[in-house]
């Protein structure tokens, strides 16, 4: 089909395009990043999601954009995920060296063993995260890290809310587990 062809989304619409790029580009990008761990492919899947948005603009309710983005960029990073995995079994010898840095700590009023500690701490929490199983990880990522609630969440993974509440436990205990002595219960 000829892009040029499709009907030019009525101006109502362009508007809210327009919000939700603004207000979930950060968080997608965010979110493809700790599931990806890789900063630059993130950037790429979250312009994919919002011009499968944009294609799709007449297809999804303004309500329903945040939840469908999600669903979309996860989409997309199991994907580049399942890749990866098919790259890997073909070039063992190959590691990636190219891993995301930590979230930049604001240090600014710190004294400089707080903000030594602060970035250790990080660097901590991301291994956590990381060390997640994809399945635990997309969970916790969408709940406690974006905020979305369990039947958002359960719409963007495809599964049941009970799956979701079952996975960001066990993805909490394992999290607890791996940052006990910094988790304060």
């Amino acid at each position: 089909m000829n892009p040029s062809a499709q009907a030019q989304p009525d101006p109502l619409t362009l508007a809210a395009f327009h919000r939700a790029l603004a207000e979930h580009a950060d968080g997608l990008k965010t979110f493809a990043t700790r599931l990806l761990r890789d900063a630059m492919a993130a950037e790429d899947i979250a312009q994919d999601a919002f011009l499968a948005l944009y294609r799709h603009l007449h297809e999804v309710p303004e309500n329903a954009f945040r939840p469908w983005l999600y669903r979309v960029a996860r989409n997309f990073c199991l994907d580049q995920l399942r890749r990866r995995k098919f790259k890997l079994r073909l070039f063992r010898d190959v590691a990636r060296e190219d891993e995301p840095e930590p979230v930049p700590v604001d240090t600014r009023h710190d004294r400089p063993e707080d903000a030594a500690h602060a970035r250790e701490v990080q660097v901590r929490i991301q291994a956590a995260i990381e060390a997640l199983p994809v399945r635990f990880r997309e969970a916790f990522l969408l709940c406690e890290m974006q905020g979305l609630s369990y039947e958002d969440a359960a719409a963007i993974l495809n599964c049941p809310v009970k799956t979701v509440s079952t996975r960001l436990f066990r993805a909490r205990q394992r999290f607890k587990e791996a940052l006990g002595d910094l988790i304060r219960v």
